[in-house]
């Protein structure tokens, strides 16, 4: 009955009092320890009082959590303690909350940041790299054109980029640097300064010093830059000449409605490119199989923009931009459009619609310091010979030594065939064939033809050849003689003084005549 009433009061109080908000986790575990409705009666335990309206010590009233006073015991009831006016602080927010990587052992990693890898820094003997610095300064925007003493490539080839206006800064002390020769700031706009040629040559002289001077005393840069060499091609090997050039030549075939046409080309007075194309090996436009962007019949236009340095522009971003090209020594674009004829009759090849650029000079528009234009920068400081050639010039005559090769394995190779089909089983030495000989066995021979007629003069050369050879022999064999090789020669070359050995008593006994010994025993 008590229990009853005690139930019945609760809820009547539970009524007239406002609920304080507070969280449902913190709410079932203050109930399930302060509510005397969910408390568990045992028969031993001592029932509560009847009035409870006021409550007694240590009891929290009713709807009122309470909190225990250790923290421990907060710690496992799991009571969240808020700060009087700061209840914001101890919220949980998305702003705070740090995103971990869970590991099936059990421990969280924090994510990563991807690192990027950076390029090396001081590299002087790295070509790939001085032609990406020297690719920072093709805008003319940021760079203008500048003396030769303090050109971009020499800014490049001790470690300098251009970043900004007329602005460069090393990669390795990261120092930066204003050039400027013959211009000025007005109202924040550059305006070309007339200058005296003696005041621009001190300041080029001044500036050629701060290549070098400009990077930091600690700076690798400042001991050691690129090679002068380092941007020359390698253009000797036919093998890899070949291979590059069949490169270009299809990525140019890809742009074939962008191509400019034969008589829009300006090409250097020397560059014959039919005779070019007469030397290139049979296999050159088949192998590898073409794709199929290629003609039929090669294409005389991205031939001769292929043999001076140009190939097909591609953008990482964008890709395979078709109405362009690109070296990629030197870096510089040319767009196809300007040079091609707009209208041009077919059938009289009259330019009825001329292009917007009067011609195009492929050899000319490389930048200044490219070795397809540059002989200079080319030239192989081990040859033999002053001769400067351009790379056009090289990979030309490349072409040419590779024909002449090809042309003379091929008849050899042929040559070879034919002794061995005209080969006799029976010779078993070797001889070197005579002149009349070898002209009988061709005339019986039912294989003589063109090829065999030309067989006399390498019979004579070889003739010739072998002499020369004996003659070598003769004199390298005179070096070993000496005067006792020879007494003794002349000795053993003398009839009956074979054996000039003194004889003994033995060999006299041995040597009488058998019948001269029969007459000494008669006696």
């Amino acid at each position: 009955m008590n229990v009853t009433k005690r139930k019945f009061n609760a809820l009547l109080q539970g009524l007239g009092a406002k609920p304080t908000p507070q969280s449902p986790a913190a709410d079932g575990q203050s109930n399930s320890f302060s509510s005397p409705l969910n408390r568990p009666t045992t028969p031993n335990s001592t029932s509560a009082p009847d009035d409870i309206s006021t409550p007694s010590k240590g009891m929290a009233p009713a709807g009122v959590p309470s909190t225990p006073n250790d923290p421990f015991k907060r710690r496992r009831v799991g009571v969240l303690e808020t700060t009087p006016g700061n209840e914001k602080l101890g919220g949980t927010t998305i702003s705070n909350v740090v995103l971990k990587k869970w590991t099936p052992g059990g421990s969280t990693t924090s994510p990563r940041k991807e690192t990027k890898t950076e390029p090396p820094k001081y590299c002087p003997s790295d070509r790939d790299e001085l032609i990406r610095r020297l690719g920072t300064f093709q805008e003319l925007t940021e760079w203008t054109p500048k003396p030769d003493k303090v050109n971009e490539i020499e800014w490049a080839k001790r470690g300098w980029v251009c970043k900004g206006k007329e602005r460069v800064q090393c990669t390795l002390c990261h120092k930066e640097l204003v050039v400027k020769i013959n211009k000025r700031e007005v109202d924040g706009k550059e305006v070309p300064v007339i200058v005296g040629s003696d005041i621009e040559q001190a300041l080029v002289k001044r500036f050629v010093e701060l290549i070098i001077d400009a990077h930091q005393e600690d700076c690798l840069w400042r001991k050691r830059g690129c090679d002068d060499t380092l941007l020359r091609l390698p253009l000797a090997t036919p093998k890899t000449a070949l291979a590059s050039l069949r490169q270009r030549y299809d990525e140019l075939c890809a742009r074939q409605s962008f191509l400019p046409y034969l008589f829009n080309l300006r090409l250097p007075t020397n560059l014959d490119l039919q005779a070019v194309k007469s030397q290139l090996t049979p296999t050159f436009f088949t192998d590898p199989p073409p794709p199929s962007t290629n003609p039929s019949a090669p294409n005389d236009v991205a031939l001769a923009l292929a043999l001076t340095g140009w190939q097909g522009l591609t953008n990482p971003r964008v890709g395979a931009v078709p109405n362009s090209a690109t070296c990629t020594t030197c870096l510089r674009r040319l767009g196809l459009w300007m040079f091609k004829s707009k209208e041009v009759d077919e059938a009289t090849g009259q330019i009825l619609v001329p292009a917007p650029m009067d011609y195009l000079d492929p050899v000319r528009e490389h930048r200044f310091f490219c070795p397809w234009r540059n002989a200079a920068t080319q030239h192989n400081p081990g040859a033999k010979t002053m001769d400067n050639k351009t790379a056009w010039e090289v990979l030309a005559q490349t072409i040419k030594n590779n024909a002449k090769n090809y042309t003379y394995l091929h008849k050899q190779g042929e040559r070879s065939t034919l002794r061995n089909i005209l080969h006799r089983p029976a010779a078993s030495v070797p001889v070197t064939p005579s002149k009349g000989v070898q002209a009988e066995e061709q005339e019986g021979s039912p294989l003589a033809g063109p090829d065999v007629d030309n067989e006399d003069e390498d019979t004579s050369v070889r003739d010739a050849k072998d002499k020369e050879r004996w003659a070598r022999l003769r004199r390298v064999k005179s070096l070993f003689d000496t005067k006792n090789g020879k007494k003794l020669r002349r000795t053993l070359s003398r009839p009956g003084t074979a054996s000039s050995r003194p004889t003994t008593s033995h060999s006299r006994q041995g040597s009488v005549p058998p019948e001269t010994a029969g007459a000494g025993e008669k006696k």
